[in-house]
């Protein structure tokens, strides 16, 4: 595992959004009758959420379980996007303190550079 804290301070990252590559179990429920679940890939990852690419469309506003290595963390569907390969689900987690970089952190790991404009 990356020690992020010693690659990028704190105050460097806090807002940094990173290129990953993982397998999550997600599972949600947006009421009593409308659940559901799938291993999802995790394609980006920030401090406050993340990105995954699912099979299955997951309403906005819907909470999920993302499961990963270390545990469980509870979540709140902020978009959902249909694409060429499934759907882009854009998650925030409402547990930062069991998520990425201090909890979780994915095998693959990648700065996203971002451009001058």
């Amino acid at each position: 595992m990356i020690d992020i804290e010693q690659v990028m301070p704190t105050k460097t990252y806090s807002g940094a959004r990173f290129a990953c590559l993982d397998l999550c179990d997600v599972r949600w429920s947006r009421t009593p009758g409308a659940a559901g679940s799938e291993l999802a890939i995790l394609l980006e990852i920030w401090r406050s959420g993340g990105l995954f690419q699912t099979s299955a469309a997951i309403p906005k506003d819907s909470t999920v379980t993302i499961t990963t290595g270390n545990g469980p963390v509870n979540g709140m569907v902020r978009s959902c996007q249909q694409d060429d390969y499934g759907f882009l689900v854009e998650v925030g987690v409402v547990e930062p303190q069991n998520w990425f970089p201090r909890a979780y952190q994915p095998a693959l790991l990648l700065r996203r550079n971002r451009l001058a404009a």
